[in-house]
């Protein structure tokens, strides 16, 4: 049965989930511009289940989940950057160690930690209802903190994006710059798993920014493009979730694959 959206708003619950489902939308999306462009797309999917192991282990030892999942999370970015920095290691060999690993440690965490079992898979579903008031604070800092990042460090985004040789040429500091993002996009990603879940919260990093690049003519259209297609995502997928009483994770991405669809057509 569908119902009037609008009356979750009624409540704190439903303006928290709609709130956080934004925030989550515009700190991704706009992280999302670099990862696009740098072509790690797998980066997302493989950092949230590294997260989601943090998840886990965070249960079965009795600290808090979204702590040791930022542990785990940041930990892999760093290695991510150490070898494919310090090693030259491709980016996909190294992500894709990790994301085996990490899978095998959540399914070991999860069997060892037996009470905590279904706490733990609203993780990886996502639980937007469940959002409290600092999980909400927590989110408006990261997004603050991703925009103030592209503001101060545009210009070195812009030019490590599209060619870290020409970076480095600048006299720029490359090594910086990639960790530091490397270090956001893992902080993104993991503190949108409550309103996303690990399963699908990498759609709003990879498919917003996607959509844009289809439309856009210069960089700053097409970061302004993905923050855009990432708020509609987040916003409308949750309204639809409301709509339908369905899993917010699943709606806010086929949100972001239908405004993907119309970039298409639009661009063509």
């Amino acid at each position: 049965m569908i119902q009037n959206p609008l009356s979750f708003l009624n409540y704190s619950f439903g303006i928290y989930a709609l709130i956080s489902s934004i925030l989550a939308g515009f700190s991704c999306s706009l992280i999302g511009s670099y990862v696009v462009l740098r072509k790690m797309a797998f980066a997302g999917a493989g950092l949230s289940h590294i997260a989601f192991a943090g998840v886990a282990f965070g249960f079965l030892v009795g600290i808090s989940p979204l702590l040791s999942a930022l542990l785990f999370s940041i930990s892999a970015a760093l290695i991510l950057w150490y070898f494919q920095v310090k090693r030259n290691l491709h980016f996909d060999i190294t992500m894709g160690i990790l994301f085996a690993t990490s899978m095998a440690l959540a399914v070991l965490f999860l069997s060892l930690s037996r009470t905590y079992g279904a706490t733990a898979l609203s993780y990886l579903f996502g639980s937007p209802l469940s959002v409290d008031g600092s999980d909400l604070f927590i989110l408006f800092l990261i997004s603050i903190a991703v925009l103030l990042f592209y503001a101060f460090f545009w210009r070195e985004i812009y030019l490590v994006s599209f060619s870290q040789e020409i970076a480095k040429a600048s006299g720029y500091n490359v090594e910086l710059i990639t960790l530091s993002l490397s270090i956001l996009i893992a902080t993104v990603v993991t503190l949108s798993l409550k309103s996303v879940g690990a399963l699908l919260v990498f759609s709003l990093l990879v498919v917003p920014s996607a959509s844009a690049y289809r439309i856009s003519k210069g960089y700053a259209e097409y970061v302004m493009y993905s923050v855009l297609f990432g708020i509609l995502s987040g916003s409308l997928g949750m309204l639809v979730s409301f709509a339908l009483d369905a899993p917010s994770g699943a709606t806010i991405t086929l949100v972001s694959f239908l405004l993907f669809l119309i970039s298409n057509l639009y661009a063509k």
